[in-house]
Protein backbone atom coordinates (compact mmCIF):
# COMPACT_ATOMS: atom_id res chain seq x y z
CA UNK A 1 0.00 0.00 0.00
CA UNK A 2 2.95 2.49 0.60
CA UNK A 3 4.35 2.15 -3.12
CA UNK A 4 0.75 2.46 -4.24
CA UNK A 5 0.29 5.47 -1.94
CA UNK A 6 3.56 7.17 -3.04
CA UNK A 7 2.62 6.13 -6.95
CA UNK A 8 -0.11 7.55 -6.86
CA UNK A 9 0.74 11.08 -5.25
CA UNK A 10 3.24 11.11 -7.92
CA UNK A 11 0.76 10.61 -10.58
CA UNK A 12 -1.39 13.50 -9.24
CA UNK A 13 1.52 15.70 -9.09
CA UNK A 14 2.26 15.00 -12.83
CA UNK A 15 -1.46 15.14 -13.59
CA UNK A 16 -1.14 18.65 -11.99
CA UNK A 17 1.91 20.24 -13.23
CA UNK A 18 1.12 18.72 -16.97
CA UNK A 19 -2.71 17.35 -17.12
CA UNK A 20 -3.54 14.88 -19.90
CA UNK A 21 -6.87 14.71 -21.42
CA UNK A 22 -8.46 12.37 -23.98
CA UNK A 23 -7.19 12.43 -27.40
CA UNK A 24 -10.15 13.65 -29.69
CA UNK A 25 -9.95 10.34 -32.18
CA UNK A 26 -10.60 8.50 -27.98
CA UNK A 27 -13.74 10.19 -27.99
CA UNK A 28 -16.59 8.97 -30.00
CA UNK A 29 -20.34 9.33 -29.47
CA UNK A 30 -19.73 5.32 -29.09
CA UNK A 31 -19.54 6.61 -25.12
CA UNK A 32 -23.08 6.42 -25.16
CA UNK A 33 -25.31 3.88 -23.71
CA UNK A 34 -24.07 0.95 -25.86
CA UNK A 35 -20.07 2.30 -25.06
CA UNK A 36 -21.40 2.17 -21.24
CA UNK A 37 -23.21 -1.14 -21.41
CA UNK A 38 -20.36 -2.98 -22.91
CA UNK A 39 -17.87 -1.11 -20.62
CA UNK A 40 -20.00 -2.15 -17.88
CA UNK A 41 -19.92 -5.98 -19.04
CA UNK A 42 -16.37 -5.83 -19.71
CA UNK A 43 -15.65 -4.58 -16.57
CA UNK A 44 -17.83 -6.95 -14.35
CA UNK A 45 -17.33 -10.03 -16.68
CA UNK A 46 -13.99 -9.52 -18.13
CA UNK A 47 -11.58 -10.47 -15.36
CA UNK A 48 -13.67 -14.04 -14.37
CA UNK A 49 -13.89 -14.52 -18.05
CA UNK A 50 -10.31 -14.68 -18.72
CA UNK A 51 -9.35 -16.53 -15.75
CA UNK A 52 -11.86 -19.56 -17.10
CA UNK A 53 -10.64 -19.23 -20.98
CA UNK A 54 -7.29 -19.52 -19.19
CA UNK A 55 -7.39 -21.83 -16.56
CA UNK A 56 -6.73 -19.90 -14.14
CA UNK A 57 -8.43 -21.28 -10.87
CA UNK A 58 -7.94 -19.44 -7.36
CA UNK A 59 -6.99 -22.25 -5.11
CA UNK A 60 -6.02 -20.91 -1.71
CA UNK A 61 -7.70 -18.60 0.86
CA UNK A 62 -7.11 -14.70 0.81
CA UNK A 63 -3.82 -13.87 2.18
CA UNK A 64 -5.11 -11.09 4.21
CA UNK A 65 -8.08 -10.09 6.13
CA UNK A 66 -11.01 -9.00 4.19
CA UNK A 67 -11.09 -5.26 5.74
CA UNK A 68 -6.88 -5.14 4.87
CA UNK A 69 -7.40 -6.11 1.75
CA UNK A 70 -10.52 -4.42 0.74
CA UNK A 71 -8.70 -0.81 2.09
CA UNK A 72 -6.33 -2.14 -0.20
CA UNK A 73 -7.63 -2.90 -3.42
CA UNK A 74 -10.66 -1.14 -3.30
CA UNK A 75 -9.30 2.29 -1.26
CA UNK A 76 -5.64 2.31 -2.48
CA UNK A 77 -5.19 -0.01 -5.57
CA UNK A 78 -8.27 1.00 -7.92
CA UNK A 79 -7.80 4.59 -7.41
CA UNK A 80 -4.00 4.83 -8.14
CA UNK A 81 -4.77 2.31 -11.05
CA UNK A 82 -7.06 4.99 -12.50
CA UNK A 83 -4.78 7.66 -12.01
CA UNK A 84 -2.10 6.14 -13.18
CA UNK A 85 -2.98 4.16 -16.16
CA UNK A 86 -6.28 5.79 -17.32
CA UNK A 87 -5.05 9.65 -16.62
CA UNK A 88 -2.12 9.66 -17.84
CA UNK A 89 -1.29 6.36 -20.28
CA UNK A 90 -4.18 6.03 -21.63
CA UNK A 91 -5.13 8.96 -23.66
CA UNK A 92 -1.25 9.02 -24.71
CA UNK A 93 -1.64 5.34 -25.57
CA UNK A 94 -5.30 4.29 -26.44
CA UNK A 95 -7.40 1.74 -24.39
CA UNK A 96 -5.86 -1.27 -26.39
CA UNK A 97 -2.43 -0.64 -25.58
CA UNK A 98 -3.06 0.58 -22.24
CA UNK A 99 -5.10 -2.87 -21.77
CA UNK A 100 -2.30 -5.29 -22.91
CA UNK A 101 0.33 -3.22 -20.61
CA UNK A 102 -2.07 -2.89 -17.84
CA UNK A 103 -1.78 -6.54 -18.24
CA UNK A 104 1.73 -7.14 -18.84
CA UNK A 105 2.43 -4.99 -15.40
CA UNK A 106 0.07 -7.28 -13.40
CA UNK A 107 2.06 -10.40 -14.74
CA UNK A 108 5.68 -8.65 -14.42
CA UNK A 109 4.62 -8.55 -10.52
CA UNK A 110 3.16 -11.21 -9.57
CA UNK A 111 3.92 -14.23 -12.33
CA UNK A 112 0.34 -15.19 -13.01
CA UNK A 113 0.37 -15.05 -16.30
CA UNK A 114 -3.18 -17.14 -16.45
CA UNK A 115 -4.92 -13.55 -15.90
CA UNK A 116 -3.30 -11.92 -18.54
CA UNK A 117 -6.48 -11.53 -20.77
CA UNK A 118 -9.23 -11.53 -17.87
CA UNK A 119 -7.15 -8.37 -16.93
CA UNK A 120 -7.02 -6.77 -20.56
CA UNK A 121 -10.89 -7.14 -20.79
CA UNK A 122 -11.39 -5.59 -17.45
CA UNK A 123 -9.38 -2.89 -18.65
CA UNK A 124 -11.09 -2.45 -22.23
CA UNK A 125 -14.25 -2.29 -20.08
CA UNK A 126 -13.23 0.39 -17.90
CA UNK A 127 -11.75 2.44 -20.84
CA UNK A 128 -14.92 2.24 -22.46
CA UNK A 129 -16.28 3.44 -19.28
CA UNK A 130 -13.62 6.30 -18.65
CA UNK A 131 -14.86 7.61 -22.55
CA UNK A 132 -18.29 8.48 -20.90
CA UNK A 133 -16.95 9.85 -17.28
CA UNK A 134 -13.59 8.76 -15.55
CA UNK A 135 -15.73 9.11 -12.35
CA UNK A 136 -17.83 5.87 -13.30
CA UNK A 137 -14.61 3.88 -14.35
CA UNK A 138 -13.64 4.73 -10.84
CA UNK A 139 -16.27 4.13 -9.18
CA UNK A 140 -16.96 0.61 -11.28
CA UNK A 141 -13.10 0.14 -10.70
CA UNK A 142 -13.52 0.28 -6.80
CA UNK A 143 -16.60 -1.57 -6.86
CA UNK A 144 -14.99 -4.82 -9.10
CA UNK A 145 -12.29 -5.14 -6.70
CA UNK A 146 -14.49 -4.89 -3.83
CA UNK A 147 -16.41 -7.23 -4.90
CA UNK A 148 -13.77 -9.58 -5.90
CA UNK A 149 -12.63 -9.55 -2.35
CA UNK A 150 -15.98 -9.92 -0.85
CA UNK A 151 -16.34 -13.14 -3.23
CA UNK A 152 -12.90 -14.17 -2.05
CA UNK A 153 -13.65 -14.22 1.73
CA UNK A 154 -16.86 -15.97 1.16
CA UNK A 155 -15.83 -18.56 -0.66
CA UNK A 156 -12.25 -18.51 0.87
CA UNK A 157 -10.64 -18.39 -2.69
CA UNK A 158 -8.67 -15.89 -3.52
CA UNK A 159 -10.05 -14.04 -6.46
CA UNK A 160 -6.88 -11.70 -7.27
Amino acid sequence: MLAYSILGATAGLAGIVSPRTQRPTERTDVGSRTGVVAGLALAAAGYPMGRFLLGDRPVGPPPESAWLEAMAVAGVVAPVEELVWGRLVEPSLGVSVTSALFAAKHIAVDGRWRRSIGLGLFWIGLGLLRRRSAKLALLVHVGCNAAGVAVGHLTDRDQF
